[in-house]
């Protein structure tokens, strides 16, 4: 199988190609679809790109509806600098200017089993978590990091990335964790401190690549909000982009494809073209007829799972998180509904003492406690929460907002998560497989990076030098996977 440098494509372009240029038609207007239409319209081909929705961006969704500059994000809001791919589209392509976003303030609060304290003042002997005498004293940090220690080690030992899918992509993290000396004690203690608890029942190898790399320790986010980066594509690519076609059929042939769709009033229009580029979510395309696919390609599809989560933003009539408790950034933790409560730096606006947090971020089955309430409920209910923590909130509380991902229809959850046995294998190999003239690219399509950006754009640019360069049935790998 080939190897490339996605990253290099990125910066300097497909290779020349004595092949004719084509018509590409990509399904869906997310960072995937975009960089899949740029790489393709810069080295000659024609591009079509069909959105259902009235924006760009698919899960990058930034919510403008506060006064002045202040902003809400939805979905992406901050960008890990060892994200080379989605960092050169950001400072290098598109010169958007950003600041950092840092996770850690010790002024943040945690909040369990009805205790409040500072991070500052956090020890395990301050909450009755219960702890046998081996583990008790012990900071949640330093227990995790023990029972992972025979795993950092190992990634690091050449070849250690593929021992580590192939000797445990069977285990969940659960597994895992009750397989090494911790206690259930221990586990009930950083199964909510450390945000573990969503992600028990998911695949080890890919909790423990994103715990390795330390994704969260320096990030970024987009100063005019995130949107401003799929928005960036608008002048090299209007002119291909055809906003509120719900695609309904995809049929495909040895002559060609045609996309059949619905426009925003009902009719039914179709576009053909030599090959088609798939980004939306693998969930969202049991809900369109597409021709010639085999039987396991329907079977991965049906089965690669997208995870539950939501956002609750509010906004405050002054920002006491910063006036009152010297809190600009990080993250308050709590095992109450709310979960989690994010002080973001981004979306702020220094011209206003109001201010917006994530008063509520959860996932999986934090976020289904969530998913049955009305928004005035989910609203009041956070609020509730929220006050426990921070009673300023009730006197100065002006509205909020939510998104629940799990029932966004053109999202169908927050992003992919691996299962056991479904990093290695046939399973994966289906996923990445393009089948005839349909190409698969999104976030999904990417052991490394899913649910970031960066998967969805390395999914991208394999896909797009592929068909570029005639291979047929094959999607090349990326030096770094």
């Amino acid at each position: 199988m080939q190897t490339i440098d996605s990253l290099k494509i990125l910066q300097e372009g497909l290779p020349s190609s004595s092949a004719a240029p084509r018509h590409i038609i990509v399904i869906g207007a997310g960072m995937a679809g975009l960089t899949a239409a740029l790489l393709l319209q810069e080295a000659g081909h024609t591009v079509t790109i069909l959105e259902a929705q009235n924006r760009l961006g698919g899960r990058v969704y930034t919510y403008h509806g506060f006064p002045g500059k202040m902003y809400g994000e939805f979905g992406a809001m901050r960008f890990p600098k060892q994200h080379k791919l989605a960092q050169h589209l950001i400072h290098d392509r598109f010169k958007l200017a950003t600041r950092p976003f840092p996770m850690f303030d010790e002024d943040t609060f945690i909040y369990v089993n009805g205790t409040r304290l500072r991070r500052s003042e956090f020890h395990p002997d301050k909450v009755d978590f219960n702890l046998p005498a081996h583990e008790k004293g012990r900071l949640p940090d330093e227990l995790l990091k023990a029972v992972m220690q025979p795993l950092i080690d190992k990634i690091d030992e050449p070849d250690g990335w593929d021992y580590l899918v192939n000797r445990y992509d069977s285990y969940s993290l659960i597994d895992f964790l009750r397989e090494s000396s911790l206690s259930d004690a221990a586990l009930a203690m950083i199964g909510p401190l450390l945000n573990l608890e969503g992600r028990f029942h998911f695949s080890l190898v890919e909790w423990f690549s994103h715990y390795y790399e330390n994704v969260f320790g320096d990030l970024v986010f987009i100063e005019d909000g995130a949107d401003a980066l799929p928005n960036a594509f608008v002048p090299h690519l209007q002119a291909s982009i055809r906003l509120g076609a719900i695609v309904q059929e995809i049929q495909q042939s040895e002559a060609g494809v045609t996309v059949t769709f619905k426009d925003p009033a009902g009719y039914s229009q179709t576009v053909s073209g030599d090959e088609c580029i798939l980004t939306v979510p693998f969930n969202l395309l049991r809900h369109m007829e597409i021709g010639g696919l085999d039987v396991n390609k329907w079977y991965t599809i049906r089965n690669v799972y997208y995870g539950r989560a939501h956002k609750i933003f509010m906004q405050f009539s002054e920002r006491w998180w910063e006036t009152k408790y010297n809190i600009s950034h990080g993250v308050t933790v709590t095992d109450l509904a709310i979960r989690n409560v994010v002080y973001t730096p981004a979306g702020q606006d220094p011209g206003y003492s109001k201010g917006v947090i994530i008063a509520s971020y959860a996932w999986e089955q934090d976020s289904m406690a969530y998913s049955m309430l009305s928004e005035q409920e989910r609203i009041c209910q956070a609020l509730q929460d929220l006050c426990k923590i921070h009673p300023e909130a009730q006197n100065t509380f002006e509205f909020g907002i939510s998104h629940d991902w799990s029932l966004d229809q053109y999202a169908g959850g927050i992003g992919p998560l691996f299962r056991p046995h479904e990093m290695s294998g046939r399973f994966y190999d289906n996923i990445v497989r393009p089948v005839n003239r349909i190409w698969f690219a999104n976030d999904a399509c990417d052991r490394r990076h899913r649910r970031w950006i960066e998967a969805a754009l390395v999914a991208a640019v394999k896909n797009a030098f592929a068909l570029h360069t005639g291979l047929r049935n094959e999607v090349p790998l990326d030096i770094h996977e």
